[in-house]
């Protein structure tokens, strides 16, 4: 086998050292770099298809099997095609000029910012539209169709919450979109069915570019809001950079204070031999603090070869949190109990520390992407709970939680040019240890002592090539798994398991006419968070409690997509099979009918589609986007009780609208509805909406920028739905301080974004955690 490889492998070197090549570079009319340009090779003969390949970030390209005399044809949607004939090999400087016809065709009134397909998604041109002049980031990314913000982060609509990289670099801090300019970003592009070189586990990627910055010396911007709801939360941040030649250093300083409310109503129906009915109304406040800390440098070597690192440290700051909860009990439609709880918990977090180590660079001809990371956050969690029983007796109970993580990831990957196409190789490791520990002095829930150990060691492939009718990207990644559980320091051969598992991945990419699609299937994971694994039993009240499950599986998915765009449309459909499905579920005590335990089961498989459809004209100052996004999902559930037929779809509509008043004055009218539908094991409570507005005015030549908004003007979010689960049904209605008044003032002094490239790695693994 050896000798195979070996033989192969001189083969492949014989056959590049014989072909001719011609590399080159393909600009605008403004000199700027073309990525994702197709450039074919043609027989000077019959104009038979020889070659092909795309540029890559940079305009960059180069073909081999190339010949005096061959023609070379370099085209790319919105530009008028360009075609010559060798007359030597020398390294080529193409311009493609605009098409005028087409740009006429593509907007409504003026310039319009375009989308176009990708070898991976769908990327939206940000410089020099409306777009670049929102803000910040945050206030860019909710203007890309089909990427929704949510309370803790961004969303692709069905596919989860993406992972996002700014200029390569895996973002760690969602300050960081705050942070970034929208004037400084040239592109956004939406992945959603990503490739082999991606954790398994990724199901959505958002890659953020941004122009590049000239000049030396020394700058920062300063940004302040001020937000007010039925709570004050107030976020300030610092960022500086110095910049000197080949050095960059920088570092950012944040403080946030976040207040919360959230009431909810909470009614359980349980069908044992009794009937029991509980009807909970819980108020809960919260009140953190948090300091976020970064420094970090990145040395360019030349011009092609940078190292680099980043350094955070965050500070945590938690106030007691009082919840109480009002329970009413009945059996079998008789009165049985009435509780009123307090429970009041203590956290305290010791700093979080997290260092990120780089280099990438070309050796000849190979592209080299290596990072190294470490993690490492330590809590604790007091909580006493006051239970007050109206007919039985009442209780104390206390509970120590006790979490570490440590994380230990690399990532390296090569890409090299191969028989005309781009090869790209790699391998990434991950090593988590977790230490769980939770404790119950009364012996109302068991005592346990976790640790959960687990390595993932995953080499990848891929493969892209021009053929005469697509570009063909071809990919497989494998994922080796160990994961051992320990129980006071034994370990626990039953809950402790190794598995492997093929990832492949395939894509083509082409263009009929002004169309431009796309057809990608991909393999993927969804791993088991880490308290979803956990054995502890956390205490709600004597008739909840709640916990992981150790035996759960990996769920395996297969997805089939179809997305394309034309002129100012985006249009996209996909499939899913989830293959052992992770889903909430209940299970009762053995001992008592009454008691019920909230945890997590694999279905054999939930299919579903999703589709999208998004209109982003441009009608004079007048910027809107129209999107209608749908979900639908195929299952009968069977339970204890019987047989649910959840199939219903969830119905999205967005309305965002940017006006452009000129000097510096921009109006924004964000909105949504969503239509109520099944999801996995449940139905949404109600149809909900928002309706977000904001005015801003930049003085200074946009140093200085004032802004002021409301969110959620209505009142109108809420969250929660009924889950059929075991002999459990739960209904939850869940409303929190969405209606808010935002003050923000942004000043900016020669500010510059960091050259830093790392992209991190274990990525999958850190959302786990």
């Amino acid at each position: 086998m050896r000798k195979l490889i070996l033989v192969f492998g001189l083969l492949c070197i014989g056959l590049t050292l014989c072909a001719q090549s011609i590399s080159g570079i393909v600009l605008d009319s403004q000199e700027k770099p073309l990525p994702y340009a197709n450039v074919i090779v043609l027989s000077a003969k019959d104009s038979a298809f020889v070659v092909g390949t795309i540029t890559d970030e940079k305009g960059k390209f180069r073909v081999d099997k190339a010949a005096v005399g061959d023609i070379l044809k370099v085209s790319f949607i919105g530009y008028e095609p360009y075609v010559t004939t060798l007359n030597t090999l020398d390294a080529l400087t193409i311009v493609l000029k605009e098409d005028a016809h087409l740009m006429a065709e593509v907007v409504v009134k003026g310039n319009v910012p375009q989308h176009k397909l990708t070898i991976e998604g769908v990327q939206t041109n940000v410089e020099n539209t409306l777009l670049s002049k929102l803000g910040t980031c945050e206030d860019v990314l909710t203007h890309i169709p089909g990427l929704t913000k949510q309370r803790n982060g961004y969303e692709v609509f069905g596919r989860g919450a993406p992972i996002i990289y700014i200029n390569g670099r895996l973002m760690r801090d969602g300050a960081e979109l705050e942070r970034l300019k929208s004037s400084d970003i040239k592109s956004v592009e939406v992945i959603t069915n990503p490739g082999a070189k991606y954790n398994a586990a990724v199901k959505a990627v958002v890659k953020i570019r941004t122009k590049k910055v000239q000049g030396d010396g020394f700058g920062f911007d300063v940004r302040s809001s001020y937000c007010q709801s039925e709570n004050v939360d107030l976020s300030d941040r610092l960022n500086w950079n110095y910049r000197h030649k080949r050095l960059d250093v920088f570092g950012s300083h944040g403080y946030t204070l976040d207040n919360g409310y959230y009431p909810s109503t909470i009614t359980t129906v349980v069908r044992t031999d009794t009937l029991w009915n509980q009807k909970l109304e819980q108020d809960t406040r919260e009140k953190a603090i948090y300091f976020k800390n970064t420094l970090g440098a990145d040395y360019q070597l030349n011009d092609s070869n940078s190292i680099g690192f980043k350094y955070t440290v965050n500070f945590r700051h938690e106030s007691p949190k009082p919840n109480n909860i009002s329970s009413d009990v009945t059996a079998d439609g008789v009165f049985y109990d009435h509780l009123n709880t307090l429970s009041v918990r203590k956290e305290n977090y010791k700093p979080a520390h997290f260092l990120n180590l780089y280099y990438v660079g070309k050796v000849g001809k190979m592209d080299v992407d290596m990072n190294v990371d470490y993690l490492y956050n330590n809590s604790r969690d007091n909580t006493l709970t006051l239970e007050q029983s109206q007919s039985r007796t009442s209780r104390t109970v206390t509970s120590n939680h006790l979490e570490r993580n440590r994380l230990f990831a690399s990532k390296l990957t090569l890409g090299y040019p191969l028989l005309g196409g781009n090869l790209s190789a790699g391998a990434e490791y991950t090593y988590t240890n977790r230490n769980d520990d939770y404790i119950n002095p009364e012996h109302y829930v068991p005592t346990s002592y976790a640790q959960l150990k687990e390595s993932n060691i995953a080499p990848f492939v891929e493969y892209t090539h021009m053929l005469p009718i697509c570009q063909l990207t071809v990919g497989l990644r494998w994922e080796n798994t160990r994961f051992n559980y320990y129980e006071d320091g034994q370990h626990v051969p039953s809950q402790s398991r190794s598995f492997s598992n093929l990832f492949p991945s395939i894509s083509a990419a082409t263009q009929i006419g002004n169309v431009q699609l796309q057809l990608a299937y991909a393999a993927k994971t969804r791993r088991p968070s880490y308290s979803q694994l956990s054995n502890n039993v956390s205490y709600g009240n004597r008739f909840l409690l709640q916990s992981g499950n150790p035996l759960l599986k990996h769920e395996y998915i297969h997805t089939i997509s179809l997305g394309g765009a034309w002129k100012f449309i985006q249009f996209g459909v996909a499939y899913n099979d989830r293959r052992n499905a992770i889903v909430f579920w209940s299970n009762q005590d053995r001992n008592s009918s009454s008691i019920s335990r909230l945890t997590f089961r694999n279905l054999p498989s939930i299919k579903n589609v999703m589709a999208k459809l998004a209109f982003t004209p441009k009608i004079g100052i007048w910027n809107p986007e129209v999107s209608f996004l749908m979900k639908k999902q195929w299952l009968n559930l069977q339970t204890d009780i019987q047989t649910y037929k959840l199939n219903k779809p969830i119905l999205k509509f967005v309305f965002n609208n940017t006006f452009d008043f000129g000097k510096g004055w921009i109006f924004d009218m964000e909105s949504y509805f969503v239509r109520k539908g099944n999801d996995e094991v449940g139905s949404m409570v109600s149809n909900t909406g928002a309706v977000d507005v904001s005015l801003s005015k930049s003085f200074l030549k946009d140093c200085l920028t004032l802004r002021l908004g409301g969110t959620d003007l209505f009142h109108t979010v809420k969250e929660g739905g009924t889950a059929y689960t075991g002999v459990m049904e739960t209904s939850q209605l869940s409303t929190y301080d969405s209606r808010q008044l935002v003050f923000t003032v942004t000043y900016r002094f020669n500010s510059a974004r960091s050259k830093y490239k790392g992209k991190g790695a274990g990525n999958a693994e850190k959302q786990r955690l």
